[in-house]
């Protein structure tokens, strides 16, 4: 049986809090970044502010598996500095580079891409990126670069729709994933669960972690 994997998820405010979550969510095997600008969405992030670099986070998470989601308006530059700092995963958001700009950067990157797009972006859209991408981040929520808002409904038909179409590309949703949507993402075919609030925001996020595990594996 495979396991299904929950996907702890920081919007870092600073390096110092990257370091000591680091050493709290020792118990998962993957974690996510979300770093924001400021630009592409109004909400800003380390290492935007306060300005640094990524590589300074990079012993502190080299144990992981390490997924980074780049809201930001220039994803490219922000790409690469992270494949230095030891980042194993991108997510791409379709709406800040060009279809032609992410091919390129596919097809020559060592690690592995992801593309997501907006709630209002047409899926036929994400659908021409996705043919290049390693796999598929969908939103769990409208708006994005924020932890703890509602569920988005139509990600259900989303995540069924880009099933049919890419049925080997894993599927993994990010936002608003919880108790409450968990098994109902997973029954609608997602493949992996990046949790933020859910668990990094929780008192004892391991418990929350293993929690929401149960659910989805049996």
């Amino acid at each position: 049986m495979t396991y299904i994997p929950i996907i702890p998820a920081i919007i870092p405010k600073s390096r110092e809090q990257i370091v000591a979550l680091a050493d709290r969510l020792s118990f998962a095997q993957e974690l996510q970044l979300d770093v924001v600008d400021g630009v592409f969405v109004p909400t800003i992030s380390w290492p935007y502010e306060p300005a640094d670099e990524a590589l300074s986070v990079k012993p502190q998470l080299d144990s992981y598996t390490l997924e980074v989601d780049l809201m930001v308006a220039d994803p490219l530059s922000a790409a690469t500095e992270w494949v230095i700092a030891g980042a194993d995963m991108l997510v791409f958001h379709i709406e800040t580079l060009s279809l032609e700009q992410f091919q390129t950067f596919a097809a020559l990157t060592p690690v592995s891409v992801a593309v997501s797009a907006h709630g209002d972006t047409p899926l036929e859209t994400l659908i021409a990126y996705a043919k290049d991408a390693d796999y598929i981040q969908l939103m769990g929520i409208r708006e994005i670069g924020a932890q703890g808002l509602p569920f988005d409904e139509d990600v259900l038909r989303k995540i069924a729709m880009l099933k049919e179409r890419f049925p080997k590309k894993l599927i993994s949703i990010d936002g608003s994933v919880n108790a409450d949507t968990i098994v109902r993402l997973k029954n609608a075919g997602a493949d992996r669960f990046v949790c933020g609030s859910a668990v990094t925001l929780q008192p004892d996020p391991e418990a929350a972690y293993y929690a929401l595990a149960a659910l989805i594996n049996d």
